[in-house]
């Protein structure tokens, strides 16, 4: 009967400090809030400016697809020619330039606009595939002209075939498709009824790759607007704790029973908060705009719900070495810089410097900053489909960056901004 007398006080006693802990937590978060409310300038800086930017390319780059659209078509002409009698027939240069020059039907004081851009390379293979899947924002059709086919055109009872190449679950492919087909049937049909035949069909084969289609510019900024508004928490997070220590605000807490994780918990709640009004807002304004995302807003967001404590836990070490929250602020805006370039690395295509590699999975230098890490996953989830099984590998290795950055921060507050003074 004692020991279960003495295993209930115990439970009582844990239930009551755990209930302690958090209400401290709580209650230090609402203290922040409050203070974060009260602060126009960092609610126009950390939702408004990133908002301003994401409606600013969205509509530059967003928005649905024109009626009038202008088509990337990548050539690949191994047409070797014909010779009939003296005369040597390259049609299949020709067809390209007829592409070229096709222009849209104007009205008066309109600027001519061009049907199709080429774009021309030697051959056709796995290197070009792979090149089509990176560029498919760029390039909306491939077309392969094989080397028969000036010969074909003069052999009338044969059908005219060339292939062409793309995703055909894009709606950008199929409009381009089915304008080439109308042109190409019209270059066909011409070109042998000058030759006195217009027998035979005009055929195109189709090759369909894999490519998450209608990815436009905008698309892979989406995910780095977003984060931007949440690195914006740094100054912040920096500024309120130095703030704290300049005032001498964090002397009176000392005197409570308040310790370091109470301050630290009670400040990342209050950014997690911020964060997930943040997300919301910039993701909500992206899909306004036309955001072509297929996967999962939930993960997404909690990608860079994630991230979003790194960014607190950096704010955290500006803070600890600041004495005045004008130092704070100037130094936290100087490290936003790089963080800012580094979140758009996916989008300027530059390659991942390997640090290590596990089971094939590699974690690359930049990968050291979450918002790289966050940027490229967000592109994943939201571009390509991908779920948090096909991420697991990122979204342990942002967990743990995460907790890094936490711990860093927690333990240098303790040292250089609560450790008590000697008098």
């Amino acid at each position: 009967m004692k020991d279960k007398d003495n295993f209930k006080n115990k439970l009582a006693s844990l239930t009551k400090n755990i209930g302690y802990e958090f209400r401290t937590t709580f209650t230090i978060s609402i203290k922040y809030l409050k203070e974060i409310f009260r602060s126009k300038l960092f609610l126009i800086i950390a939702i408004m400016l990133p908002a301003v930017l994401m409606i600013f390319m969205g509509v530059i780059f967003g928005g649905p697809i024109s009626a009038v659209q202008s088509y990337n078509i990548l050539v690949i002409n191994e047409d070797i020619g014909y010779t009939n009698d003296t005369t040597t027939y390259q049609f299949g240069e020709s067809l390209i330039n007829t592409l070229g020059n096709v222009t849209y039907p104007l009205e008066e004081g309109e600027v001519p606009m061009n049907i199709f851009y080429i774009f021309e390379t030697d051959v056709y293979n796995q290197s070009t595939e792979d090149f089509l899947i990176y560029e498919e924002h760029g390039l909306h059709l491939t077309l392969i002209i094989p080397e028969n086919f000036s010969e074909v055109v003069f052999n009338f009872d044969n059908d005219v075939r060339v292939t062409v190449v793309g995703d055909p679950l894009t709606g950008v492919y199929q409009n381009s498709v089915s304008t080439f087909t109308t042109i190409y049937n019209e270059f066909v049909d011409a070109v042998r009824f000058s030759l006195g035949d217009d027998t035979g069909q005009s055929v195109i084969e189709e090759h369909h790759i894999g490519i998450v289609g209608n990815t436009t510019v905008f698309d892979l900024m989406v995910p780095g607007f977003v984060i931007i508004g949440i690195v914006m928490n740094i100054v912040f997070v920096s500024t309120i704790l130095t703030e704290e220590y300049e005032l001498k605000t964090l002397e009176k807490l000392q005197l409570t029973p308040m310790r370091t994780i109470h301050l630290i918990g009670g400040l990342s709640l209050t950014q997690l908060f911020v964060a997930l009004v943040q997300i919301i807002v910039l993701f909500a304004l992206s899909l306004a705009f036309g955001y072509n995302a297929i996967g999962s807003y939930v993960l997404a967001g909690v990608i860079v719900w994630i991230m979003s404590l790194s960014m607190s836990a950096i704010g955290m070490m500006i803070a600890a070495f600041s004495k005045k929250g004008t130092i704070a602020s100037s130094i936290s805006s100087v490290v936003a810089i790089p963080l800012y370039m580094i979140t758009f690395f996916p989008v300027w295509g530059i390659e991942t410097i390997p640090m290590f590699q596990i089971n094939g999975n590699v974690f690359g230098v930049f990968d050291i900053l979450p918002t790289n890490l966050a940027t490229r996953m967000v592109n994943q989830v939201m571009i390509y489909g991908q779920t948090l099984s096909d991420l697991t590998f990122e979204f342990v290795s942002l967990i743990i960056v995460t907790v890094i950055y936490l711990a860093i921060g927690l333990v240098l507050v303790s040292i250089f901004k609560l450790r008590p003074k000697k008098e």
